[in-house]
């Protein structure tokens, strides 16, 4: 019963969202060429809870040392994970702890330095649905915005990663690693 509720109540608030406007439609069509692979300005919004955090702190440890091309990428990393994060190769964020449920706390002093570029792909690493994480990406203008699958992804991603059979993070990593190296 509690979980129902707990689910109704998160249908709730992203149909809500919808219609108001705080969350804004996907586009679905996309063409993914190997060739075309122009994708320079990343934003990697990397996980909330601390065993997926190592898990893709280890995965991207070298993101950005193979390309031969300057790529400008951004990070978005919870402050409480400062000292175990050690990627020096791109911008980094900090942002405040962060409730699964909710809007992130300081939503509107990183959507104000987010909107100051525009992305190419936007990268959310949370395995599981994140809804204030969700609803920042839905409000930033990107072409490829990659996730994780889930009954709320659709929404929100139009490039879906599914570990559901495999239940190996490291696997969905490795995906979007290849993605970036394009």
């Amino acid at each position: 019963m509690f979980m129902s509720l707990k689910l109704l109540k998160l249908r709730c608030k992203i149909f809500i969202w919808s219609l108001t406007g705080k969350i804004k439609k996907i586009h679905p069509r996309l063409q993914l060429s190997l060739i075309q692979g122009n994708h320079n300005n990343i934003l990697i919004i990397f996980p909330n809870d601390e065993s997926s955090f190592r898990v893709a702190n280890y995965s991207f440890r070298n993101l950005g040392k193979k390309s031969s091309r300057k790529k400008n990428i951004k990070i978005l990393v919870e402050e409480q994970f400062e000292h175990l994060f050690h990627l020096r190769t791109s911008e980094t964020i900090f942002i405040h702890e962060t409730d699964p449920d909710r809007i992130l706390t300081d939503e509107k002093s990183v959507m104000l330095d987010l909107q100051q570029k525009e992305y190419d792909i936007i990268v959310d690493l949370n395995p599981k649905f994140h809804l204030g994480v969700a609803r920042l990406v839905s409000k930033l203008s990107a072409e490829m915005k990659v996730g994780f699958a889930s009954e709320f992804s659709d929404q929100f991603y139009n490039i879906q990663l599914d570990i559901s059979r495999s239940g190996i993070m490291e696997k969905g990593f490795k995906q979007i690693n290849w993605i970036l190296a394009q």
